[in-house]
Protein backbone atom coordinates (compact mmCIF):
# COMPACT_ATOMS: atom_id res chain seq x y z
CA UNK A 1 0.00 0.00 0.00
CA UNK A 2 1.56 3.44 -0.91
CA UNK A 3 1.53 6.58 1.04
CA UNK A 4 -1.19 8.26 -0.60
CA UNK A 5 -3.68 5.38 -0.59
CA UNK A 6 -2.50 4.96 3.50
CA UNK A 7 -3.54 8.85 3.93
CA UNK A 8 -6.69 8.39 1.87
CA UNK A 9 -8.22 6.08 3.86
CA UNK A 10 -7.49 7.34 6.63
CA UNK A 11 -9.09 10.67 5.26
CA UNK A 12 -12.18 8.80 4.24
CA UNK A 13 -12.56 6.77 8.26
CA UNK A 14 -12.24 10.64 9.71
CA UNK A 15 -14.38 11.84 7.18
CA UNK A 16 -17.48 8.96 8.18
CA UNK A 17 -17.12 10.62 11.51
CA UNK A 18 -16.85 14.32 10.80
CA UNK A 19 -18.06 15.53 7.31
CA UNK A 20 -16.49 19.17 7.24
CA UNK A 21 -16.27 20.90 3.64
CA UNK A 22 -12.07 20.94 4.06
CA UNK A 23 -12.11 17.18 4.84
CA UNK A 24 -14.09 16.50 2.06
CA UNK A 25 -12.21 18.46 -0.51
CA UNK A 26 -8.94 17.02 0.15
CA UNK A 27 -10.28 12.89 0.03
CA UNK A 28 -11.47 14.18 -3.54
CA UNK A 29 -8.31 15.55 -4.43
CA UNK A 30 -6.72 12.67 -3.41
CA UNK A 31 -8.43 10.19 -4.66
CA UNK A 32 -8.74 12.12 -8.41
CA UNK A 33 -4.88 12.15 -8.19
CA UNK A 34 -4.81 8.12 -7.56
CA UNK A 35 -7.71 7.82 -10.47
CA UNK A 36 -5.71 10.44 -12.38
CA UNK A 37 -1.85 8.34 -11.66
CA UNK A 38 -3.31 5.52 -12.13
CA UNK A 39 -4.89 5.98 -15.67
CA UNK A 40 -1.77 7.96 -17.05
CA UNK A 41 0.30 5.27 -17.56
CA UNK A 42 -1.54 2.87 -18.77
CA UNK A 43 -3.42 5.55 -21.49
CA UNK A 44 0.58 6.25 -22.40
CA UNK A 45 1.65 2.45 -22.91
CA UNK A 46 -0.77 2.06 -25.47
CA UNK A 47 1.56 5.09 -27.35
CA UNK A 48 4.66 3.42 -27.11
CA UNK A 49 6.70 1.16 -29.93
CA UNK A 50 10.10 -0.05 -29.69
CA UNK A 51 12.23 -1.82 -32.54
CA UNK A 52 15.03 -4.10 -31.74
CA UNK A 53 17.76 -4.47 -34.91
CA UNK A 54 20.29 -6.98 -34.38
CA UNK A 55 22.50 -8.87 -36.78
CA UNK A 56 21.41 -12.39 -37.88
CA UNK A 57 24.57 -13.89 -37.89
CA UNK A 58 27.84 -13.09 -35.56
CA UNK A 59 31.06 -14.01 -36.49
CA UNK A 60 33.18 -16.19 -33.78
CA UNK A 61 35.20 -13.11 -31.14
CA UNK A 62 33.05 -10.81 -33.33
CA UNK A 63 31.26 -7.92 -31.73
CA UNK A 64 28.02 -7.17 -32.56
CA UNK A 65 26.03 -4.09 -31.96
CA UNK A 66 22.10 -4.24 -30.66
CA UNK A 67 19.94 -0.86 -31.19
CA UNK A 68 16.09 -0.75 -29.05
CA UNK A 69 14.37 2.36 -30.77
CA UNK A 70 11.82 3.25 -28.05
CA UNK A 71 8.90 6.32 -29.78
CA UNK A 72 6.21 7.99 -27.94
CA UNK A 73 3.61 9.12 -29.73
CA UNK A 74 1.48 9.70 -26.58
CA UNK A 75 0.36 13.59 -25.61
CA UNK A 76 1.51 13.66 -22.07
CA UNK A 77 4.87 13.36 -21.01
CA UNK A 78 6.52 10.13 -19.42
CA UNK A 79 7.76 11.29 -15.81
CA UNK A 80 10.06 7.92 -16.18
CA UNK A 81 10.39 4.26 -18.05
CA UNK A 82 12.67 1.79 -16.85
CA UNK A 83 13.90 -0.60 -20.00
CA UNK A 84 15.10 -4.09 -19.15
CA UNK A 85 16.81 -6.35 -21.67
CA UNK A 86 17.76 -9.92 -21.17
CA UNK A 87 21.17 -11.56 -22.64
CA UNK A 88 21.99 -15.02 -22.92
CA UNK A 89 25.57 -15.41 -20.65
CA UNK A 90 27.27 -16.44 -24.12
CA UNK A 91 26.82 -13.13 -25.47
CA UNK A 92 27.42 -10.93 -22.36
CA UNK A 93 28.95 -10.61 -19.10
CA UNK A 94 25.97 -9.09 -17.68
CA UNK A 95 23.04 -11.01 -18.14
CA UNK A 96 20.65 -7.88 -18.03
CA UNK A 97 20.67 -4.79 -19.59
CA UNK A 98 18.97 -1.78 -17.50
CA UNK A 99 18.19 2.09 -18.87
CA UNK A 100 15.86 4.37 -17.11
CA UNK A 101 14.84 7.46 -19.59
CA UNK A 102 11.91 9.80 -19.88
CA UNK A 103 10.13 10.77 -22.45
CA UNK A 104 8.57 13.79 -24.30
CA UNK A 105 5.66 13.78 -26.46
CA UNK A 106 6.65 12.66 -29.72
CA UNK A 107 9.87 12.18 -28.77
CA UNK A 108 12.42 9.09 -29.58
CA UNK A 109 15.26 7.26 -27.52
CA UNK A 110 17.54 5.37 -28.88
CA UNK A 111 19.36 2.56 -26.56
CA UNK A 112 22.67 0.33 -27.55
CA UNK A 113 25.15 -2.26 -26.17
CA UNK A 114 27.40 -4.58 -27.28
CA UNK A 115 27.14 -8.28 -27.72
CA UNK A 116 30.68 -10.44 -28.00
CA UNK A 117 30.10 -13.78 -29.27
CA UNK A 118 32.36 -16.39 -27.60
CA UNK A 119 30.26 -19.77 -28.64
CA UNK A 120 28.25 -21.29 -31.59
CA UNK A 121 24.81 -21.38 -31.30
CA UNK A 122 21.64 -20.00 -31.91
CA UNK A 123 20.57 -17.40 -29.00
CA UNK A 124 17.13 -15.55 -28.32
CA UNK A 125 17.29 -11.37 -27.29
CA UNK A 126 14.98 -10.20 -24.96
CA UNK A 127 12.24 -10.16 -23.60
CA UNK A 128 12.36 -6.25 -23.22
CA UNK A 129 10.12 -5.02 -20.34
CA UNK A 130 9.31 -1.75 -20.09
CA UNK A 131 7.78 -0.51 -16.58
CA UNK A 132 6.31 2.88 -16.95
CA UNK A 133 5.41 4.55 -13.98
CA UNK A 134 3.64 8.23 -13.05
CA UNK A 135 5.58 10.53 -10.25
CA UNK A 136 2.41 10.63 -7.79
CA UNK A 137 2.01 7.02 -7.61
CA UNK A 138 3.82 4.00 -7.71
CA UNK A 139 1.84 1.41 -9.56
CA UNK A 140 3.80 0.48 -12.55
CA UNK A 141 2.78 -0.73 -15.90
CA UNK A 142 4.55 -3.42 -17.00
CA UNK A 143 4.83 -4.20 -21.05
CA UNK A 144 6.75 -6.98 -22.91
CA UNK A 145 7.79 -7.98 -25.93
CA UNK A 146 5.86 -10.99 -27.42
CA UNK A 147 8.61 -11.81 -29.93
CA UNK A 148 12.42 -12.20 -29.24
CA UNK A 149 14.89 -11.93 -31.61
CA UNK A 150 17.31 -14.48 -32.95
CA UNK A 151 21.05 -14.13 -33.27
CA UNK A 152 23.05 -16.94 -34.69
CA UNK A 153 26.90 -17.18 -34.01
CA UNK A 154 28.65 -19.14 -37.02
CA UNK A 155 31.19 -21.58 -36.29
CA UNK A 156 34.97 -21.26 -36.37
CA UNK A 157 36.84 -21.10 -39.72
CA UNK A 158 40.02 -22.80 -39.66
CA UNK A 159 42.83 -22.57 -42.49
CA UNK A 160 42.82 -25.96 -44.20
CA UNK A 161 45.91 -27.52 -45.79
CA UNK A 162 45.90 -28.40 -49.57
CA UNK A 163 42.99 -30.67 -50.02
CA UNK A 164 42.56 -33.01 -53.18
CA UNK A 165 39.03 -33.87 -53.15
CA UNK A 166 38.61 -36.95 -55.58
CA UNK A 167 36.32 -35.86 -58.31
CA UNK A 168 34.61 -38.29 -60.96
CA UNK A 169 34.29 -36.03 -63.84
CA UNK A 170 37.59 -36.24 -65.95
CA UNK A 171 37.54 -33.02 -67.74
CA UNK A 172 37.51 -29.96 -65.80
CA UNK A 173 39.76 -26.16 -65.53
CA UNK A 174 40.56 -26.81 -62.23
CA UNK A 175 44.01 -27.91 -61.40
CA UNK A 176 45.88 -29.00 -58.65
CA UNK A 177 49.16 -30.70 -57.77
CA UNK A 178 47.98 -33.49 -55.21
CA UNK A 179 44.97 -34.46 -56.90
CA UNK A 180 43.84 -37.86 -57.04
CA UNK A 181 42.94 -38.13 -60.53
CA UNK A 182 43.98 -36.99 -63.72
CA UNK A 183 42.73 -35.06 -66.48
CA UNK A 184 43.90 -36.94 -69.83
CA UNK A 185 42.97 -34.28 -72.21
CA UNK A 186 45.88 -31.92 -70.46
CA UNK A 187 49.19 -32.87 -70.58
CA UNK A 188 51.63 -31.85 -68.61
CA UNK A 189 55.17 -33.39 -69.20
CA UNK A 190 57.11 -36.55 -68.85
CA UNK A 191 58.47 -38.74 -66.08
CA UNK A 192 60.85 -41.71 -65.67
CA UNK A 193 58.46 -45.07 -64.92
CA UNK A 194 58.63 -46.23 -61.96
CA UNK A 195 56.55 -49.53 -60.87
CA UNK A 196 52.98 -49.24 -60.51
CA UNK A 197 52.08 -46.97 -63.15
CA UNK A 198 49.38 -47.59 -65.86
CA UNK A 199 50.93 -49.05 -68.58
CA UNK A 200 48.33 -46.62 -70.63
CA UNK A 201 50.51 -43.61 -69.67
CA UNK A 202 53.11 -44.68 -71.49
CA UNK A 203 54.55 -42.35 -73.94
CA UNK A 204 56.40 -44.63 -76.66
CA UNK A 205 57.43 -41.90 -78.92
CA UNK A 206 59.40 -40.30 -75.68
CA UNK A 207 60.83 -43.25 -74.69
CA UNK A 208 62.28 -44.78 -77.93
CA UNK A 209 64.21 -41.36 -78.40
CA UNK A 210 65.52 -41.08 -74.92
CA UNK A 211 66.49 -44.91 -74.81
CA UNK A 212 64.42 -45.61 -71.29
CA UNK A 213 60.76 -45.83 -70.40
CA UNK A 214 58.49 -42.30 -70.02
CA UNK A 215 55.23 -41.77 -68.96
CA UNK A 216 52.91 -38.39 -69.54
CA UNK A 217 52.21 -36.55 -66.26
CA UNK A 218 48.75 -35.27 -66.22
CA UNK A 219 47.16 -32.09 -65.27
CA UNK A 220 45.16 -33.40 -62.12
CA UNK A 221 41.78 -32.10 -61.29
CA UNK A 222 39.47 -31.67 -58.27
CA UNK A 223 35.67 -31.99 -57.52
CA UNK A 224 33.89 -29.11 -59.28
CA UNK A 225 30.78 -30.25 -57.11
CA UNK A 226 30.84 -31.13 -53.34
CA UNK A 227 28.04 -31.88 -51.21
CA UNK A 228 28.92 -31.95 -47.92
CA UNK A 229 27.13 -34.61 -45.40
CA UNK A 230 27.69 -33.97 -41.61
CA UNK A 231 26.78 -36.74 -39.24
CA UNK A 232 25.13 -34.83 -36.07
CA UNK A 233 23.48 -37.79 -34.03
CA UNK A 234 24.25 -38.34 -30.80
CA UNK A 235 24.39 -42.33 -31.03
CA UNK A 236 27.65 -41.37 -33.94
CA UNK A 237 29.54 -39.34 -31.00
CA UNK A 238 30.27 -41.23 -28.08
CA UNK A 239 32.65 -41.29 -25.05
CA UNK A 240 32.97 -38.19 -22.85
CA UNK A 241 34.72 -36.21 -26.02
CA UNK A 242 31.83 -36.38 -27.57
CA UNK A 243 30.13 -32.49 -27.23
CA UNK A 244 34.11 -32.04 -28.56
CA UNK A 245 34.14 -34.73 -31.39
CA UNK A 246 31.04 -32.89 -32.40
CA UNK A 247 32.06 -29.22 -32.55
CA UNK A 248 35.51 -30.15 -34.37
CA UNK A 249 33.20 -31.74 -37.35
CA UNK A 250 31.05 -28.70 -37.61
CA UNK A 251 34.50 -26.22 -37.46
CA UNK A 252 35.50 -28.89 -40.74
CA UNK A 253 31.98 -28.51 -42.20
CA UNK A 254 32.37 -24.63 -42.10
CA UNK A 255 35.87 -24.92 -42.70
CA UNK A 256 35.33 -26.94 -46.09
CA UNK A 257 32.62 -25.12 -47.29
CA UNK A 258 34.38 -22.07 -46.88
CA UNK A 259 38.12 -23.32 -48.54
CA UNK A 260 35.84 -24.58 -51.32
CA UNK A 261 33.76 -21.42 -52.04
CA UNK A 262 37.11 -19.55 -51.96
CA UNK A 263 38.10 -21.39 -54.81
CA UNK A 264 34.52 -20.70 -56.78
CA UNK A 265 33.49 -24.36 -56.67
CA UNK A 266 29.41 -25.47 -55.75
CA UNK A 267 28.97 -26.64 -52.56
CA UNK A 268 26.18 -28.19 -50.72
CA UNK A 269 24.97 -29.72 -47.01
CA UNK A 270 23.07 -32.29 -45.74
CA UNK A 271 22.43 -33.33 -41.94
CA UNK A 272 20.81 -35.23 -39.99
CA UNK A 273 21.17 -32.60 -37.21
CA UNK A 274 18.19 -30.60 -35.76
CA UNK A 275 17.74 -26.65 -36.28
CA UNK A 276 16.20 -25.06 -33.38
CA UNK A 277 15.08 -22.35 -35.40
CA UNK A 278 12.79 -24.02 -37.61
CA UNK A 279 12.11 -26.89 -34.75
CA UNK A 280 13.13 -29.03 -37.41
CA UNK A 281 15.80 -31.65 -38.98
CA UNK A 282 18.41 -29.30 -40.93
CA UNK A 283 17.01 -28.61 -44.53
CA UNK A 284 19.43 -29.92 -47.39
CA UNK A 285 20.93 -27.18 -49.18
CA UNK A 286 22.04 -28.21 -52.96
CA UNK A 287 25.21 -27.38 -54.07
CA UNK A 288 25.60 -23.69 -55.28
CA UNK A 289 28.33 -20.91 -55.94
CA UNK A 290 27.23 -17.74 -54.70
CA UNK A 291 28.53 -15.90 -51.32
CA UNK A 292 24.81 -15.74 -49.96
CA UNK A 293 24.70 -19.44 -50.07
CA UNK A 294 28.09 -19.64 -48.03
CA UNK A 295 26.50 -17.01 -45.26
CA UNK A 296 23.63 -20.04 -45.34
CA UNK A 297 25.63 -22.67 -45.24
CA UNK A 298 27.47 -21.25 -41.98
CA UNK A 299 24.37 -20.02 -40.20
CA UNK A 300 22.75 -23.57 -40.11
CA UNK A 301 25.93 -25.13 -38.93
CA UNK A 302 26.03 -22.17 -36.65
CA UNK A 303 22.48 -23.06 -35.48
CA UNK A 304 22.79 -26.90 -35.59
CA UNK A 305 21.94 -29.45 -32.50
CA UNK A 306 22.15 -33.01 -32.03
CA UNK A 307 19.61 -35.22 -32.31
CA UNK A 308 19.05 -38.96 -30.67
CA UNK A 309 17.86 -41.06 -32.65
CA UNK A 310 17.87 -40.09 -37.02
CA UNK A 311 18.53 -42.38 -39.97
CA UNK A 312 22.11 -40.62 -41.29
CA UNK A 313 21.91 -43.47 -44.18
CA UNK A 314 18.76 -41.77 -45.94
CA UNK A 315 20.54 -38.46 -46.39
CA UNK A 316 23.58 -40.30 -48.23
CA UNK A 317 21.36 -42.02 -50.21
CA UNK A 318 19.54 -39.46 -51.18
CA UNK A 319 23.00 -37.54 -52.31
CA UNK A 320 22.03 -38.64 -55.94
CA UNK A 321 19.23 -35.93 -55.97
CA UNK A 322 21.53 -32.99 -55.09
CA UNK A 323 24.69 -33.92 -57.05
CA UNK A 324 25.42 -34.62 -60.63
CA UNK A 325 27.66 -37.46 -62.08
CA UNK A 326 30.83 -37.06 -61.42
CA UNK A 327 30.38 -34.87 -58.04
CA UNK A 328 31.92 -35.83 -54.89
CA UNK A 329 30.30 -36.40 -51.24
CA UNK A 330 32.32 -35.18 -48.29
CA UNK A 331 31.06 -37.28 -45.03
CA UNK A 332 32.23 -35.93 -41.94
CA UNK A 333 31.48 -37.81 -38.96
CA UNK A 334 33.31 -39.43 -35.71
CA UNK A 335 34.35 -43.10 -36.92
CA UNK A 336 33.34 -45.13 -40.13
CA UNK A 337 30.22 -47.19 -39.68
CA UNK A 338 30.83 -50.59 -41.44
CA UNK A 339 27.02 -50.66 -42.10
CA UNK A 340 27.36 -47.45 -44.74
CA UNK A 341 30.20 -49.35 -46.68
CA UNK A 342 27.64 -50.61 -49.15
CA UNK A 343 25.67 -48.26 -49.46
CA UNK A 344 28.94 -45.96 -50.09
CA UNK A 345 29.64 -48.29 -52.88
CA UNK A 346 26.68 -48.11 -54.63
CA UNK A 347 26.80 -44.56 -54.61
CA UNK A 348 30.86 -44.44 -55.97
CA UNK A 349 29.10 -46.77 -58.84
CA UNK A 350 26.60 -44.57 -59.31
CA UNK A 351 29.22 -41.82 -60.67
CA UNK A 352 29.58 -40.13 -57.24
CA UNK A 353 33.31 -39.89 -55.54
CA UNK A 354 32.94 -40.40 -51.74
CA UNK A 355 35.67 -39.14 -49.35
CA UNK A 356 34.98 -39.18 -45.15
CA UNK A 357 36.53 -37.12 -42.74
CA UNK A 358 36.62 -38.65 -39.18
CA UNK A 359 36.98 -36.94 -35.74
CA UNK A 360 37.75 -40.26 -34.37
CA UNK A 361 39.19 -42.81 -36.28
CA UNK A 362 39.13 -45.92 -34.89
CA UNK A 363 42.77 -48.29 -35.52
CA UNK A 364 41.20 -49.71 -38.74
CA UNK A 365 39.01 -47.19 -39.89
CA UNK A 366 41.41 -45.70 -42.45
CA UNK A 367 42.30 -48.39 -44.21
CA UNK A 368 38.84 -49.93 -44.43
CA UNK A 369 38.05 -46.97 -45.87
CA UNK A 370 40.45 -47.24 -48.28
CA UNK A 371 39.70 -50.99 -49.18
CA UNK A 372 36.62 -49.89 -50.31
CA UNK A 373 37.74 -47.35 -52.39
CA UNK A 374 36.83 -44.01 -50.28
CA UNK A 375 39.14 -41.28 -49.77
CA UNK A 376 40.10 -41.10 -46.14
CA UNK A 377 40.92 -37.51 -44.36
CA UNK A 378 41.46 -37.23 -40.13
CA UNK A 379 40.47 -33.97 -38.55
CA UNK A 380 42.42 -32.23 -36.01
CA UNK A 381 42.39 -30.77 -32.30
CA UNK A 382 41.40 -27.65 -33.99
CA UNK A 383 39.14 -28.95 -36.71
CA UNK A 384 41.32 -28.80 -40.30
CA UNK A 385 41.02 -31.92 -41.91
CA UNK A 386 44.19 -33.20 -42.68
CA UNK A 387 45.37 -36.21 -45.37
CA UNK A 388 45.95 -39.15 -43.13
CA UNK A 389 49.39 -40.79 -43.81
Amino acid sequence: MTFLRAITIVLLIWLFFDSKPVISLTVYVLIGVQVIAWLWPRIAGQQIEWRRQAPLVVSPNEPGEITITITYRGRLPLPYLVITEDIPPALSTDARKRWVISLKPGQQQVLRYTIQSRQRGLYWLGPLRISIGAVLDLNEVQLVEQQQTPVTIIPSVVPLPLLALPAGLPFSHERQRLSLFDDPAQKMGVRPYRPGDSPRRMDWKTSARLGELQVRELAPVIARETLIALEFSETAYRGRFARDNRERAVIAAASLATALMNRRQAVGLCSNGYDPLTDDRIAPLPPAAELEHLREILARLGRIEPERSSPFLTDLIAADRYLSWGGTLMIITAALDERWLVDLTTLSQSGLRIAVALAEPGPTDILLARRYGLTAYRIDRTGAIVPEA
